[in-house]
């Protein structure tokens, strides 16, 4: 992807990822997990490595909570996942720790926590599909200085691992969201051709990460 094209992407997020400096760091890492995720992340403007991403999760979201999604999506359309997100998941299911911002102190140097407020796996005949929603602009492969805004929407993360243990992930906004009745979990809509934002997904220990 051209630098060009990630203007209207990044444009919105750059205030609040200033506003983000200023204001408090959020809670980022709880107790234990039952399940921990490691992969690179890959720059959206020149496929370079954007450093380590790791994805902790603290529990599995119930068919409930996939139930009342998978019904906003089909009955009043994407538009209003963010709302149906906010209203039927009452705690978090992980987070994710993107890479802090080097050169700017201490503070930013630490890493970035975003919340992850649905999570579910699902086994295939090809491996593993893992689908992480948050209701904050990620900015997975983004400048790190802009992963730190606090910019409200819904993110869907949709990664495939294979046979060997490794695989991929690729990022859809709300409006990029398909609902696969086969597996009865969201994916990334039209999925071979989105680009790749994770690479090197691999399994981690379960065990509490830091945020340095």
């Amino acid at each position: 992807m051209h630098v060009s094209n990630l203007r209207p992407i990044l444009a919105p997020v750059i205030g609040a990822a200033i506003c983000f400096l200023i204001g408090p760091r959020p809670a980022a890492v709880r107790g234990t997990h039952v399940a921990h995720f490691a992969a690179r992340a890959v720059s959206v403007a020149d496929n370079t490595d954007e450093g380590r991403i790791d994805i902790l999760i603290e529990r599995w979201s119930t068919d409930a909570e996939r139930d009342a999604l998978q019904g906003t999506l089909v009955d009043r359309g994407p538009a209003d996942l963010l709302a149906a997100l906010h209203k039927n998941v009452k705690r978090r299911a992980g987070v994710v720790l993107l890479p802090g911002v080097p050169n700017l102190g201490a503070r930013v140097r630490t890493r970035t926590p975003k919340n992850v407020l649905f999570a579910r796996e699902v086994v295939t005949k090809a491996g593993r599909q893992l689908v992480f929603a948050t209701d904050q602009h990620i900015g997975v492969g983004e400048p790190r200085i802009y992963s730190r805004a606090e910019l409200q929407e819904f993110n869907l993360l949709d990664i495939r691992i294979g046979p060997d243990g490794k695989g991929v992930g690729k990022l859809g906004l709300a409006a990029n969201v398909a609902y696969n009745k086969q597996t009865n979990t969201f994916e990334v809509a039209d999925y071979s051709k989105q680009p790749v934002r994770l690479i090197d997904v691999r399994v981690e220990r379960p065990e509490a990460a830091t945020t340095k």
